[in-house]
């Protein structure tokens, strides 16, 4: 009998029958190689990234808005900025700035030393609604060794959802799990629960991205429950980049800096900081942004 192919690109809904309890398996395959090869990242920003798109993937996937998730870490470490956005319809796109110091740093290094320490550094995560609906932005300090649990911190006290997550990946993919009990749970929910978030705490890495479909991912995972999926959902890579954004910043910054860039160099070039895409306007094109009429830019 044919075997359902593995589980990749996509996000998994389930909840454990007749129990409070919920959760969210993401794969993050394809997607993941695509973003993390936009840029020549160093193994330990490789490896945050990767854990930080499925995180921000498994967040997005609780919420119901319309725009963007929007997880940054700040610090003044090895990496000065990483910033991963998910939105609604699960496209996911990722970058970072960071020194040479963190080509230094092991594969596995935390976000913490990534920023340069606990106390250099913090993880913002934002909900934008895109709907003219006010930003919300919630802070977590550097201190959990890893993603997931920083993650967990971030829904108990923001949230106040009693979370377990866990993140496994070997740099060119990445799949994540998470479980949370409902609102509501009741002491009946008690045993169901301790027993699912043990599974995830003593979760294997190895196990985790086992090339299986979803069905026999959790069926493993959970053994002693009775797992309802639901419909995978897709997850990609997408850039929002286009040459009419970058125009409109363009315009933004003025006219007098846009004629400073055209006298030092002759056109202006312009690359995206998250797909690497390279935008570039000639002098004509890029006068003519400033024009009354402001028709379609030429190529």
């Amino acid at each position: 009998m044919a075997q359902n192919p593995p589980f990749a690109n996509a996000l998994a809904r389930f909840v454990l029958e007749h129990a409070a309890v919920r959760g969210a398996l993401v794969s993050l395959d394809g997607a993941c190689r695509e973003i993390l090869d936009c840029h020549p990242y160093p193994p330990a920003l490789r490896h945050v990234l990767a854990e930080l798109l499925a995180a921000a993937t498994l967040l997005a996937s609780t919420l119901k808005f319309k725009g963007a998730l929007i997880v940054q870490l700040q610090g003044d470490g090895p990496v000065r900025l990483l910033v991963v956005e998910c939105d609604a319809t699960l496209a996911l796109r990722a970058t970072a700035q960071w020194k040479d110091a963190a080509a230094a740093l092991p594969a596995g290094a935390s976000l913490a030393e990534l920023a340069g320490g606990p106390e250099h550094g913090r993880l913002v995560i934002t909900l934008d609604p895109k709907d003219g609906g006010p930003l919300y932005q919630g802070v977590v300090a550097l201190e959990a060794a890893s993603v997931a649990t920083l993650i967990e911190h971030y829904l108990r006290t923001s949230e106040q959802i009693d979370s377990r997550m866990a993140i496994a990946t070997d740099g060119r993919r990445v799949r994540g799990l998470l479980l949370q009990r409902l609102p509501g749970a009741t002491a009946a929910d008690d045993e169901t629960w301790e027993r699912a978030a043990a599974q995830v705490e003593g979760l294997d890495p190895e196990a985790l991205l086992a090339p299986h479909a979803a069905p026999e991912l959790l069926q493993a995972h959970f053994p002693d429950d009775d797992v309802r999926l639901f419909r995978a959902r897709p997850a990609s890579f997408s850039c929002s980049c286009s040459e009419e954004r970058v125009a409109n910043a363009l315009r933004l910054i003025g006219r007098a800096e846009v004629e400073s860039i055209l006298a030092e160099q002759g056109l202006v070039g312009v690359t995206c900081e998250f797909c690497n895409r390279h935008y570039t306007f000639v002098a004509e094109d890029a006068r003519a942004l400033f024009a009354t009429d402001r028709g379609a830019v030429r190529h």
